[in-house]
C-alpha cells in the first residue's frame, strides 16, 4: 500500500472542511512560483478572528504543506530556525500558525514572501500593525499572497478596503485568493496602482482564475509579463509624479519652457538622468522648484523642513538636486542605489598678493633653492680648500685650470649668466665645468620664465595648500548640514557653521582681495568650477586645496517603503552599465571644465607697473648703497696715512673676488 505524503493528503479531503479548489492553487503557487522564482524564506500565517476559522486555516496549512512536500522542494522551519548550511538549494518554507504576538519577531533579515490567512477585515487589521512597525517580520515591498476566508456577503468590497490600505502603505505586489461559492473555483485579485485613464488606483482587478486540479496552472486575465505577480510600475500610464528640486547647476538646471508640462522644464545631469527614467517608466513629470535650496534638515525639536519635509508628508514622491548620502536621510528617506559620485573639495581663501621680494623668489620652491645654495656654496668651499688649504698648484690647474686667477668671481658670473674668462684646457676640468653650465643654464631658463608670469600677472596670490594648515590658522567651516557629521569630530562646534546653501559664502570667497575673509567651505567640485564660469571672465577664480578631501556618493530620494525604489534602482544599473551616466556626466563637465581651463590664457597680461618691479628695484638701490659705501672707502684707502684701511681693502678684493 502507498503511503506517501501525496496520497495521505488526498485521502484526508474527503473530510477537508474547506474549498479543494483553494488548496491545489496554494500547491502550486508554492510548487510553481515561490520555490523556483525566488530564494527567499516563505512564511504561511494565519491571523483568524474566530475559532472556527482557524480550524479551518490549519486544517489547509497542514494538507498543502503535505501536498507541497511531495516534490521534494520545501524545507520545513519553525519561525526563529535558521537554514543549515547543507540546505543552501532548498526553499526553506516558515509555518506560523499562531496569533500575531504583541511584539514583532526580530529577525536579521525581514520576510519578502510570504501567504497570510486571513477571516476577516479585523484579521486584516491586526496584519497591517505588523506591517507598519519598524521592526516588523515582512517589507512592504515583498511578494505576498492573502488567502481570504470570510463568509460576508459582500467580500468584493471587504478586498477593495484591503487594497485600498495596502496601497496607502505601499503594499502593490500581493494577490488576494477567494472562493467563487457558485462554482467553486478560485478567483485571484490584484490591483494597478498605475493604469490607463486612471492613476493611484486601488481597484480590485480579476488577475486570474483557478479552476482546480492538483498541479494545474491558472488562467490569467490581463496581459501581464510574468507568470504570477506582474510588473505594475513597466508603464504607468503617463501618470504624474511629484518632484521636488532646487537650482543647482550642473546637476540641475530648470528653465522656463512653453512647450513643456507646467511650463517648467528641467535639465543637467540628474534632470536628463530623471527624464530618462520617466520615459521607461512612461510617466510624466510635476516640478516643485524648492527656491531657497534648502534640502532639509531635522530640527532639535524633531521638526523637519525643506524638501525632505516634503518628502516625509508625501507632498512629493521624489527628491534630487545633488543630494549626498547620509544617515540622516536614510532615517527618514528611501534611497536609491548610487548612480555617481563626485569628489568634495575645500574651497579656501585666495591669499594675500605676493610682495615684492616674494616674487623674486616664489620662482623656485624651498627645495630647489636649498639645492641651489648647497651647490654655491660647495664650489665656494672647493675653491676655498685649494687656494689657501691645499695650496698644490698642480692640483688648482687640475680642477680650476690655467690662469684662472678668480674662481669664485668665475662661479658667481656664470651662475647669473655672464661670461667665463678663462675656460680649462684639461679635459676633467672642461667636465666639472659642462656640468656646472648645464644646472645654471636650466636653472636660470626655469627662474626668469617663472619669474616673467609672475611679473606679468598682479593678481598672483599665496593661498592654503593643506588641510593642516587651515586647521592650525582657525578658519571657520561654511558647509551644507549633510557634511556636518564628518566635520564633527574634526573641529570644535564654533568653528562650523550650517547652511541651506553657500552661494553667499562663495562669493565672499570670490572677491577677497585683501585675504579679510577668515572663512573656508567644502564643496562638489562640479559645482565649484560651475560657479567660476558663471561669475564671468572678469572675476577671479576660487582657490581651493590641491587634494580632495573625499568622495561623495549622490543618489535619489524618495519616500520610506516607496515602491518604486526596485524599479529605478533597476534602471540606474542599466544606465550606468550602458554608460549613459557618464555621458550626461561629460556632457555638462566638459564644457564647465574646459572652460574654466580656458579662462586663464584669455585674459590680457597686467602691465608691469612699479609695484610689480619694486623687488628688482629695490635689490638693485641696495646694491647701489652697498657700492657707494665700497667707493667712499676705496677713496678713503687712497690716502697715504690710512694704511691699516688700505690693507683691509686690498685684502678684501683679494678673496671677495
Amino acid at each position: 500500500m502507498d503511503n506517501s505524503p501525496a496520497m495521505l493528503a488526498i485521502a484526508a479531503l474527503q473530510t477537508a472542511s474547506y474549498n479543494i479548489s483553494l488548496m491545489y492553487a496554494l500547491v502550486w503557487t508554492i510548487n510553481s512560483h515561490y520555490a523556483s522564482d525566488s530564494t527567499k524564506p516563505l512564511t504561511i500565517v494565519q491571523l483568524a478572528t474566530r475559532d472556527e476559522s482557524r480550524g479551518i486555516h490549519n486544517d489547509l496549512i497542514d494538507d498543502v504543506l503535505g501536498l507541497a512536500s511531495s516534490a521534494s522542494r520545501i524545507k520545513f522551519l519553525l519561525e526563529g530556525e535558521r537554514l543549515d548550511e547543507t540546505a543552501e538549494s532548498v526553499a526553506p518554507l516558515t509555518v506560523n500558525t499562531e496569533s500575531v504576538p504583541v511584539e514583532p519577531a526580530r529577525t536579521i533579515h525581514m520576510q519578502t514572501t510570504a501567504i497570510w490567512l486571513l477571516d476577516s477585515i479585523w484579521a486584516y487589521y491586526r496584519l497591517e500593525r505588523r506591517l507598519v512597525l519598524v521592526e516588523g517580520s515582512f517589507k512592504r515591498n515583498g511578494y505576498y499572497c492573502i488567502v481570504y476566508t470570510g463568509q460576508e456577503r459582500d467580500r468584493l468590497d471587504t478586498i477593495k478596503l484591503i487594497f485600498r490600505r495596502l496601497f496607502a502603505i505601499y503594499v502593490i505586489n500581493v494577490n488576494v485568493f477567494v472562493e467563487n461559492r457558485q462554482t467553486g473555483q478560485v478567483q485571484v485579485y490584484s490591483y494597478y496602482p498605475y493604469r490607463s485613464q486612471r492613476c493611484q488606483s486601488s481597484q480590485p482587478v480579476h488577475y486570474a482564475t483557478f479552476y482546480g486540479g492538483l498541479g494545474t496552472a491558472p488562467q490569467i486575465h490581463v496581459d501581464n509579463h510574468t507568470l504570477f505577480f506582474d510588473h505594475k510600475l513597466d508603464d504607468m500610464h503617463g501618470c504624474p509624479l511629484v518632484i521636488v528640486t532646487m537650482q543647482h547647476r550642473p546637476f540641475v538646471i530648470i528653465e522656463n519652457d512653453a512647450n513643456a508640462p507646467n511650463g517648467r522644464r528641467m535639465h543637467g545631469i540628474e534632470g536628463m538622468l530623471f527624464y530618462l527614467l520617466a520615459e521607461r517608466m512612461n510617466f510624466s513629470i510635476q516640478i516643485i522648484e524648492q527656491t531657497d535650496h534648502d534640502r532639509g534638515i531635522v530640527l532639535p525639536n524633531g521638526t523637519i523642513t525643506g524638501a525632505m519635509r516634503m518628502i516625509v508628508d508625501g507632498e512629493a514622491n521624489i527628491t534630487f538636486g545633488a543630494f549626498m548620502y547620509s544617515q540622516e536621510r536614510a532615517l527618514y528617506m528611501l534611497p536609491t542605489t548610487t548612480y555617481t559620485s563626485f569628489p568634495i573639495v575645500l574651497v579656501v581663501p585666495g591669499g594675500h598678493q605676493l610682495s615684492p621680494l616674494q616674487r623674486l623668489t616664489k620662482p623656485l620652491g624651498d627645495m630647489t633653492w636649498l639645492c641651489v645654495l648647497c651647490s654655491f656654496v660647495l664650489g665656494l668651499g672647493l675653491i676655498g680648500v685649494l687656494q689657501v688649504v691645499v695650496a698644490v698648484p698642480r692640483l688648482r690647474r687640475f680642477l680650476l685650470g690655467e690662469n684662472n686667477r678668480m674662481p669664485c668671481l668665475a662661479l658667481w658670473c656664470s651662475l647669473l649668466g655672464g661670461l667665463h674668462q678663462y675656460p680649462a684646457r684639461r679635459n676633467f676640468a672642461r667636465y666639472l665645468l659642462m656640468l656646472w653650465l648645464l644646472q645654471t643654464l636650466v636653472l636660470r631658463a626655469a627662474y626668469t620664465g617663472e619669474l616673467y608670469i609672475m611679473l606679468q600677472d598682479g593678481r598672483v596670490k599665496t593661498p592654503l595648500r593643506s588641510l593642516s594648515q587651515v586647521l592650525a590658522k582657525n578658519y571657520i567651516f561654511h558647509m551644507l548640514p549633510t557634511l556636518e557629521i564628518i566635520f564633527r569630530d574634526m573641529l570644535p562646534a564654533d568653528r562650523i557653521v550650517v547652511m541651506p546653501t553657500l552661494y553667499k559664502t562663495l562669493e565672499q570667497l570670490r572677491d577677497d582681495e585683501n585675504d579679510v575673509v577668515r572663512i573656508v567651505a567644502p564643496l562638489l567640485q562640479p559645482t565649484v568650477d560651475r560657479f567660476n564660469v558663471d561669475s564671468g571672465p572678469d572675476k577671479p577664480h576660487l582657490s581651493q586645496l590641491p587634494d580632495p578631501l573625499l568622495t561623495a556618493p549622490l543618489t535619489f530620494f524618495m519616500r520610506q517603503h516607496s515602491y518604486l525604489k526596485q524599479r529605478i534602482n533597476k534602471l540606474l544599473i542599466n544606465m550606468m552599465s550602458a554608460g549613459l551616466v557618464h555621458r550626461f556626466r561629460r556632457m555638462y563637465l566638459d564644457r564647465i571644465e574646459h572652460m574654466a581651463v580656458m579662462r586663464k590664457p584669455n585674459r590680457e597680461p597686467t602691465k608691469l607697473t612699479l609695484w610689480l618691479l619694486a623687488g628688482i628695484f629695490g635689490s638693485i638701490a641696495i646694491l647701489q648703497f652697498i657700492a657707494c659705501i665700497v667707493f667712499l672707502l676705496e677713496l678713503g684707502a687712497a690716502a697715504p696715512h690710512r694704511q691699516r684701511l688700505r690693507r683691509f681693502m686690498d685684502a678684501a678684493n683679494r678673496y671677495v673676488a
